[in-house]
């Protein structure tokens, strides 16, 4: 189902692919991070990406570590900030945290807002989760960092301070879905429709798919080895007035029309007004009749 879905999510990006395994380990990270290595553990957690399609970097050999795995976190990613390259690639391990994430936000206001150190590569990803991870793994702390971002989040990470949780969260704009299997699996993807084709591929059957509503962060517990939302909590999601002008391109790529109305019935977000900007007015030039 996991391989299924990082196939499908090829839909949303082609520039780069990569998994997190969760291991029996829960030891914190290093401070190091290790952006720029292509399989790697860390904290526990097995760390396999590459540029390219999900397929250039999904191999046969990782089923075996996924049936192990009690917690998966997979991502595909579009290029919008950022080059193709390994320390850009997700998952990112930065700080305590292992996460991914849609979308595409303001970085330069959480750089300032939190003070954050320079990061090691260049995309907005891994300011967002610099700024997660300096919140320490308190709750409100961390809602007080979503509350400020500015832009198109859906989330997924682990902070090996709160070890067998995995976090979801989702601000304004880029979808979030999960789905529960008749065997109590948790899948989360950008796009329900694939886990209706995944669903099929892997001969699974679920139970529910729900849309995640905007300006919520949910916590599961994956310690008993069978998935448990043991707490959601919300807060108040902003977009630019460009994140919805791009919705239907960015948000709903792929999307069936019954499944876009599902998720704008739970899009709660407040959108900042573009500054306005004054009108310039050249100054005159005055010319004698000879021109001097």
């Amino acid at each position: 189902m996991c391989a299924a879905l990082g196939h499908l999510a090829e839909e949303r990006g082609k520039d780069s692919a990569g998994l997190a395994f969760a291991t029996s380990e829960t030891q914190e990270l290093t401070r190091r991070p290790v952006t720029n290595r292509r399989d790697v553990t860390a904290g526990g957690w097995r760390i396999i990406k590459g540029p390219g399609r999900f397929r250039e970097v999904w191999k046969r050999d990782y089923i075996g570590a996924l049936n192990e795995a009690p917690a998966v976190l997979g991502h595909t990613r579009w290029m919008t900030q950022g080059a193709a390259k390994l320390t850009n690639s997700s998952p990112l391990q930065v700080g305590q945290l292992i996460g991914t994430h849609n979308g595409d936000v303001d970085a330069l206001p959480l750089r300032k807002t939190f003070g954050l150190p320079r990061a090691t590569g260049d995309t907005d990803t891994e300011v967002l989760f610099q700024a997660l991870d300096q919140a320490g793994g308190v709750i409100l702390p961390t809602l007080d960092v979503l509350e400020t971002v500015v832009g198109r989040a859906a989330l997924a990470w682990t902070d090996r301070r709160w070890p067998q949780l995995v976090m979801l969260a989702r601000t304004a704009v880029s979808p979030l879905s999960v789905a529960v299997d008749t065997n109590g699996n948790l899948y989360w993807a950008s796009n329900p429709g694939w886990f209706r084709k995944a669903a099929k591929t892997a001969d699974v059957t679920l139970t529910e798919i729900l849309m995640v509503p905007e300006g919520t962060m949910i916590m599961v517990d994956y310690s008993t080895g069978t998935p448990v939302m043991v707490d959601d909590r919300s807060f108040t999601a902003t977009a630019r007035a460009k994140d919805d002008r791009l919705a239907q391109v960015v948000a709903y790529r792929g999307f069936s029309i019954e499944d876009q109305m599902a998720d704008e019935a739970v899009c709660s977000h407040r959108t900042l007004r573009e500054p306005q900007l004054s009108r310039s007015v050249a100054p005159t030039l005055w010319l004698s009749p000879s021109g001097k």
